[in-house]
């Protein structure tokens, strides 16, 4: 009670400022201050197509190998600079901060990671295919291949289709992985 008294009375002060409707390079720029980093032009330590990204994710999984699947998808840098400026989220009506549109991605992503790691990771699963929804979604420079899927056959014989990881960003002829949101 005391608290949202305080506010009150803070709110009634001269000169008292909202600082939560800011523009969207003031975010940016806070933004990119709190991950750090050099500005990046590019998705560093991306495939060059969706099936190599595939194919190398798979590999990585099947290894257990953590650090790969961490390089293969979006950084929060890369985010702030190449992904966030050109989506929908920087104009009404689907305005909302660069900090939590990361937040929404990143949250489930890194408890999507834990999971498959746990489920998946270290396991002689072999790639057959995957597939993605047929048209990617445009943001500006930006392709967005959704719902992907993949199609795996186990050791002993058994094709199983999952969700392992939600969306694939492609950019100037580099892919990524933007979330590893999944069905675990």
């Amino acid at each position: 009670m005391s608290r949202a008294r305080q506010d009150s009375i803070n709110r009634a002060s001269p000169g008292y400022v909202v600082d939560s409707i800011l523009p969207v390079e003031e975010e940016l720029r806070r933004f990119r201050v709190a991950v750090g980093g050099q500005p990046t032009i590019g998705l560093a330590g991306g495939s060059l197509s969706r099936e190599a990204l595939v194919r190398r994710f798979m590999k990585a999984l099947a290894a257990g190998d953590s650090s790969d699947l961490r390089a293969m998808a979006l950084t929060p840098r890369e985010f702030a600079d190449l992904v966030y400026p050109e989506s929908p989220y920087t104009n009404p009506p689907y305005r909302q901060s660069v900090a939590l549109v990361w937040n929404q991605i990143q949250n489930p992503s890194a408890s999507g990671l834990t999971r498959l790691v746990r489920r998946l990771g270290e396991q002689p699963l072999r790639y057959l295919d995957h597939r993605c929804d047929p048209n990617p979604d445009r943001q500006g420079h930006n392709l967005i291949w959704t719902n992907c899927i993949v199609r795996l056959s186990s050791p002993d014989g058994n094709t199983t289709t999952h969700r392992l990881f939600g969306s694939i960003i492609q950019r100037g002829g580099r892919f990524k992985i933007v979330s590893y949101r999944n069905e675990f």
